[in-house]
């Protein structure tokens, strides 16, 4: 039995699907499960814990073979650090108190560094709280995620212009669907082992925010054209499309690392590839 942390999530969804298409037995955990009766359909058994409930959680943890967790920062958070790292704590609790043999974690590229990489330093937070909860632990250090275009791509069909805060525009860096982050999850999740590993999440290629609208305007049928958003346009959008002060400081601190190049890679651990391209990735999203 596996069980599954934001499993109507992006990458959780597509790791209860990959897990359920290999015949493995998941616990889908879900904050309401009145509202995802499709999962149950699917042959999931469904579990209802909120990340700040320890005894709900090691419940949903309990008489498992391997889960994979994740820590979403809240988006209303006040102080994201301060909250990520309560509910990291929780998490790592209900780890111990159920006695899972076996974590696949959600983490990040940049996540071995202590500053200087903007959200993802909660990220650090959360394997450092982690380490010791579980004699098998997997971190699956994945890179931007593909499917982080969807928000600004009624723009670009309404208007024909993609905004950008990763810049240069030409420039290609490593991205990855959030698919293919669920696939590997699953994947990992039938690997136990002893110790720690790091498996580095990229895709099967690198891609620019050219390419992006490149890709769009073969979707769409119509000129898309990549566009950068001024760097001190970041925060107050963020803030506008609904983040709070410090999500959205953090936030637009993680693309200044990106375009900086401080959120690579660490030259540690495996490093694995995906198979969904940035257009398949669009098209999803479009679709």
């Amino acid at each position: 039995m596996f069980a599954i942390m934001g499993a109507t999530g992006q990458t959780g969804g597509a790791a209860l699907a990959a897990a359920l298409a290999a015949d493995h037995a998941v616990r889908a955990i879900v904050r309401e499960p009145s509202r995802v009766a499709a999962l149950a359909e699917k042959g999931a058994v469904l579990a209802k814990a909120d990340l700040d409930d320890v005894e709900a959680l090691t419940a949903a943890f309990a008489g498992t073979d391997a889960v994979y967790v994740l820590n979403p920062v809240p988006h209303a958070a006040e102080d994201v650090f301060a909250a990520a790292a309560k509910n990291g704590a929780t998490i790592a609790e209900a780890i111990r108190r159920a006695g899972v043999p076996h974590v696949v974690v959600l983490s990040s590229s940049g996540a071995h560094r202590t500053e200087g990489t903007g959200i993802v330093r909660a990220l650090y937070d959360f394997e450092q709280v982690l380490r010791g909860s579980a004699p098998s632990l997997t971190f699956i250090r994945a890179t931007e995620f593909m499917e982080n275009w969807g928000s600004v791509l009624a723009v670009a069909a309404e208007h024909g212009i993609l905004p950008s805060m990763r810049q240069p525009l030409d420039a290609a860096g490593e991205t990855v669907s959030a698919i293919d982050v669920g696939r590997q999850a699953a994947a990992e999740l039938a690997r136990p082992h002893a110790g720690e590993r790091i498996v580095n999440l990229k895709g099967p290629a690198e891609y620019s925010p050219e390419d992006a609208a490149l890709a769009l305007a073969e979707l769409l049928g119509k000129p898309v054209m990549a566009v950068p958003t001024p760097r001190e346009e970041w925060e107050p959008g963020l803030v506008a499309a609904g983040l709070s002060a410090s999500h959205a400081r953090e936030l637009a601190g993680l693309y200044d690392a990106m375009n900086a190049g401080r959120a690579a890679f660490e030259d540690v651990g495996e490093t694995r590839r995906g198979s969904v391209t940035l257009k398949e990735a669009l098209a999803g999203l479009l679709g």
